[in-house]
């Protein structure tokens, strides 16, 4: 239904440019006809008074007439279409100017004099007419704080290119760190940096092709065909990266920037304006979404993972709807002596068909969307309400364990939500653990805190998880009320033979004690990895070398 609604607006716009066109030219053809009119009459007529009954017209107050009817027709097309009618209506104009000389000539008579000055006033009336829409052409069409082109521009600058068959490439590039800037030092400072960027970016591109201001923290660029475009977008995400200096009064500040890229080409002569667009906007974002990556550029396999993403995306949301989630639990081991601590709860789907979607592919689909928050809920609800009577059984050492996105730990009013679930369920809030990842602290910091806080007075454990990965300082740890930190797997899969691996391993054991939280390593899959956790005094242990992920009546047999 979308996709019509757009085709039919699309559609009209484009009878409309066409109608357009035609009136145009039908004003050149109207305007031009009565000036060579003007000029047949004069010199076939002379200055002849015509009689109408008792009324006595002379030539020259008709040949006025007409040409007061072609003007109007040459204002008509400057208000048609400016920049080219600017071109025609002083050409009429000047045919006209020079006609009526050439009569005045040729007669020996001044009486066609006023039609002279009526020529020149109304050349600049035009002309005046032209600069009033250029100038209103350049306000809609330029950013107020970069002076670069803005959206629209850049929208009818690249339809025009490709119309004319012009090939090259577009690239949007995404800036991050105006919110801190604006944040912490104002919009007037937050003004002078985007104006910086802007600056930045047109040194970088030079006479290779046109840097835009598209809206918000995006910028785009349209480079020539013959360029090497990607050494071109390369210097443009290094310059972005240097500090920007800003002085205010005698305080010198510096921020700093980071920029990722997309590229997408108009080659293809069968390509759209849309197309380009969407093509660069969908790189830009893969970019943006994707560690290690900072400058994408559209291709098929692109296309076909985007496309996935998007089914992929679908698919949770019927999920979500038609229960195609269950859960399994990863068993957790005290390493002295191998008593059940608890369970991790992991989120699984299985569509109708019987197919596994794995979580390594849903998750990251779902963490780039708000409906990893979903799915925490599901998770959470559901996983309290199967293990609330073990839990009621079993003594606070027992341990039901979830995870917690950082979007969400991070959303004003979590903690309350999380209360009023327990409440809900009837779940003992001293069997609930809730797993953060180091990320949540990138995220947003104070209300992180505050939300681990009302938890953790509530009695409910905090672990970090995937504890080394490198978001976490020390300092904000010895902040937190956490419980336990998780080692996480990449740090254990080498510890048998990486000296620096064992080390760093046996001082975050070491380091979690001085804080008084325990320690829990994820991932353990070998008898000589278990031995050296012990040596390294472990508290706990997850892991295939005790136990897989098991179905929920396989858990409940391990509690007994």
């Amino acid at each position: 239904m979308g996709n019509g609604t757009d085709s039919g607006r699309n559609g009209g716009s484009l009878f409309a440019i066409k109608r357009r066109g035609v009136w145009f030219y039908v004003f050149f053809v109207l305007a031009l006809g009565l000036v060579c009119l003007n000029g047949f009459m004069a010199r076939r007529f002379g200055n002849t008074v015509f009689k109408l009954g008792d009324f006595a017209i002379p030539l020259s107050g008709l040949s006025g007439c007409i040409q007061s009817v072609s003007v109007v027709f040459c204002f008509l097309l400057v208000l048609t279409d400016y920049k080219r009618g600017i071109k025609l209506a002083l050409f009429v104009l000047a045919f006209s100017f020079f006609g009526t000389i050439r009569s005045i000539m040729l007669s020996h008579s001044a009486a066609s004099l006023p039609g002279v000055v009526n020529c020149i006033i109304h050349g600049v009336a035009a002309i005046l007419i032209y600069r009033q829409f250029r100038i209103s052409d350049m306000r809609a069409t330029t950013d107020v704080v970069t002076g670069l082109t803005n959206r629209y521009g850049f929208e009818r600058m690249l339809d025009k290119m490709i119309r004319a068959r012009e090939r090259g490439y577009v690239s949007y590039v995404h800036v991050e760190g105006f919110h801190e800037v604006n944040a912490s030092a104002g919009r007037k400072i937050g003004d002078r940096v985007i104006y910086e960027v802007g600056r930045r970016m047109e040194e970088s591109v030079g006479r290779n092709g046109i840097v835009f201001k598209i809206e918000g923290s995006e910028f785009g660029m349209i480079l020539h065909e013959k360029t090497g475009y990607r050494e071109i977008v390369d210097d443009v995400i290094v310059g972005l990266a240097r500090p920007v200096e800003i002085s205010n009064g005698e305080v010198n500040m510096s921020f700093f920037l980071s920029a990722y890229a997309g590229i997408a080409e108009f080659i293809d002569k069968n390509v759209t304006a849309e197309d380009v667009m969407q093509r660069a906007d969908v790189a830009m974002n893969y970019a943006v979404n994707t560690e290690g990556i900072r400058v994408c550029t559209y291709n098929e396999a692109l296309r076909d993972q985007v496309a996935r993403v998007a089914e992929v995306e679908k698919l949770i949301k019927e999920g979500l709807e038609n229960n195609y989630f269950y859960l399994q639990y990863q068993p957790q081991y005290v390493l002295d002596g191998k008593k059940l601590r608890g369970f991790e709860a992991l989120v699984r789907m299985r569509l109708p068909d019987g197919s596994i979607v794995s979580p390594g592919e849903f998750i990251p689909v779902a963490e780039n969307s708000d409906l990893i928050v979903d799915i925490d809920r599901y998770v959470r609800h559901r996983a309290m309400r199967e293990f609330k009577n073990i839990c009621r059984k079993m003594d606070d050492d027992f341990t039901l364990s979830v995870n917690v996105s950082a979007k969400e730990i991070s959303q004003p009013g979590f903690a309350d939500e999380v209360m009023a679930m327990i409440r809900d369920v009837g779940f003992p809030p001293g069997n609930l653990e809730i797993e953060i990842t180091e990320y949540s602290f990138a995220k947003s910091v104070d209300m992180t805190i505050e939300n681990v806080n009302v938890l953790r007075d509530n009695g409910i454990k905090i672990a970090v998880d995937d504890f080394g990965t490198g978001y976490t300082s020390l300092a904000q740890l010895l902040n937190l009320p956490v419980t336990l930190l998780k080692i996480d797997k990449s740090l254990i899969d080498n510890i048998e033979s990486s000296e620096m691996n064992r080390d760093f391993v046996k001082t975050v054991i070491y380091m979690g004690h001085l804080m008084n939280c325990e320690v829990i390593s994820e991932g353990v899959e070998e008898e000589k990895q278990l031995a050296l956790l012990d040596e390294y005094d472990c508290d706990f242990v997850q892991g295939f070398v005790w136990g897989r992920p098991l179905e929920y009546a396989t858990a409940l047999d391990l509690c007994v």
